[in-house]
């Protein structure tokens, strides 16, 4: 048990976690949170392991929960409703009473019967107005220009637009009048004008409160026993991420795009905070946009891609993205952070760079060449007599091309047969393997180090930027990369290997046909040099 789960936290792979964006059982995770602030630290973790075991639960127990367990959950659920639906005593109706008289109260009704709807709406945009009214880290003491406000029309984010319309018409406009913007005094006054009405309101006495508060911690310790072995699995040792046949709680879903299938597949809150971080995990990552026009849904995930070549990847290119809940999305990549994915990448990547360079010198010396031939026509089209100067011009315009196309034929001729005569002296087997030591020259640096670059990737980096507190390297195998990206059959990879040898093969029966063909023409004048001793003496006898 302790190889399966270490007891010191200093070993555990994650020490901090967030409650959005995991494919986990909700009602687990309010539990997890106990301080409720969105986030699921180590010693809570640890507070519901000391739970369980003063509850007599082994930690062998939860890696292999009870099948009836979660018939014991939904029959916990129910008694619970049925607490609701019971009838109250008669203190607890008084006490409900009583706090149904304090919430008439002009100080928290603000709005009078208007006011439970009006926090609604100052909820919906409460976070995102207090995002842009907190000031940058790096704000002065004393600022040059105007302190912000929050224009209520016009240059809003349309994922917001509704809402703050909304807000505008319940909030603004009855307690700061009809302005067109908000300045951050009149924030901070509509914020504390609902602070007394969200304190009534969370102090509702509860019915059968000691029945229900025994119901919620009977189903507490239910939930622990099924789901926390699970949960531990995701947090503390992840074997759920490199196991086969298992998926973590952060992977998000299956995008495919670029024949390729990728599951490593994470939520994104914030694109730009989230790209930021990632780049240190020494992994490409795809960021995609994610929508779903039937349902008007827009989200955001990215996708790392651990295996194939990423050529065919950027910025506004198409895919389909299939989340674990069994819907599809289609997917358009908006940002990429780049990096090698693969040794067989790296072993193309000179190569290319070198066919690039070359078509780039031939196609500046061909232009240099057919520049200098249209300069050279250029004074004979204008002595042609005008009647004649448009034929003269397409002729000395057709004549240009032609000369550039025939020099580079005769370039490409001339060192074609500077090859071949070169070859001419090497054997089949030197240009055999004079052509695998090129290949090794050109693309093994580029192999080796790729190679220590893919040792080093690190998805402790890509949880970081998520909002994870990674404890320990969350590196990935070759065959871990392969299981999380997988590509289709690349034939034309087997072809380019094709036309590689055939050229090989073309190289070396070349050189072979010049070495017989130089032979040939050196026996005939040996022969010659031969016979003139003996016609010399043929004919003096």
């Amino acid at each position: 048990m302790k190889d399966i789960f270490p007891e010191d936290i200093k070993c555990w792979y994650a020490i901090s976690c967030p409650t959005a964006g995991l494919r986990f059982d909700s009602r687990t995770l309010e539990f997890l949170d106990s301080d409720c602030d969105g986030r699921i630290r180590s010693d809570e973790v640890a507070a519901a392991l000391k739970l369980l075991e003063e509850s007599g639960v082994s930690r062998e127990e939860l890696f292999s929960p009870a099948a009836d367990l979660e018939g014991k959950i939904a029959e916990n659920a129910a008694r619970q409703a049925d607490l609701a639906k019971e009838e109250p005593s008669e203190e607890e109706k008084a006490a409900l009473a009583k706090w149904e008289e304090e919430g008439r109260s002009p100080e928290v009704a603000v709005l009078g019967e208007a006011t439970a709807e009006a926090e609604k709406a100052l909820s919906a945009v409460e976070g995102v107005i207090d995002s842009f009214f907190t000031p940058p880290e790096d704000m002065p003491l004393v600022t040059e220009g105007p302190d912000v406000e929050l224009p209520l029309s016009g240059r809003i984010n349309p994922k917001y637009s509704d809402e703050i319309e909304k807000f505008a018409l319940l909030c603004v406009k009855p307690l700061l009048g009809d302005v067109p913007q908000v300045s951050r005094t009149g924030w901070k006054k509509i914020k504390a004008s609902f602070a007394a009405y969200r304190s009534w309101a969370a102090s509702k006495p509860e019915t059968s409160a000691a029945a229900k508060a025994a119901l919620v911690e009977e189903e507490k310790i239910l939930r622990y026993r099924r789901y926390l072995g699970e949960f531990l699995e995701n947090y503390v040792t992840m074997k759920h991420l490199y196991d086969d046949g298992k998926l973590a709680m952060f992977q998000m879903g299956v995008l495919r795009i670029d024949g390729k299938e990728m599951n490593l597949c994470f939520h994104v809150e914030n694109e730009a905070s989230h790209s930021a971080l990632s780049g240190k995990s020494k992994c490409c990552v795809l960021y995609l946009k994610l929508t779903r026009p039937s349902e008007g849904v827009v989200r955001s995930v990215c996708a790392v891609v651990t295996a194939g070549t990423i050529g065919g990847l950027y910025v506004g290119r198409n895919g389909v993205f299939y989340d674990y809940d069994g819907k599809d999305w289609d997917a358009v990549v908006t940002k990429v952070v780049e990096a090698q994915v693969s040794l067989l990448e790296a072993f193309w990547s000179p190569w290319r760079k070198l066919g690039e360079s070359i078509a780039s010198t031939v196609k500046k010396f061909l232009g240099d060449k057919q520049a200098a031939a249209d300069a050279k026509l250029s004074s004979g089209v204008e002595k042609a007599a005008s009647a004649k100067s448009s034929d003269s011009a397409a002729s000395a315009s057709l004549a240009s091309s032609i000369a550039a196309i025939g020099i580079g034929v005769g370039f490409i001729g001339a060192a074609a047969a500077s090859l071949m005569a070169s070859l001419s002296r090497l054997s089949p087997w030197q240009i055999g393997g004079s052509i695998v030591a090129l290949v090794l020259v050109v693309s093994l640096p580029s192999m080796l180090l790729a190679y220590f670059n893919l040792r080093k990737r690190d998805l402790g980096a890509i949880l970081n930027a998520g909002g994870w507190a990674v404890n320990r390297p969350m590196k990935l195998s070759m065959k871990k990369s392969r299981d999380f990206t997988k590509c289709a059959k690349n034939k034309g990879l087997f072809a380019l290997f094709a036309v590689f040898a055939l050229i090989i093969a073309l190289l070396v029966a070349g050189s072979q046909f010049s070495s017989e063909r130089k032979s040939s023409v050196e026996c005939p004048q040996e022969s010659a040099q031969c016979a003139a001793p003996e016609a010399s003496d043929s004919i003096s006898k």
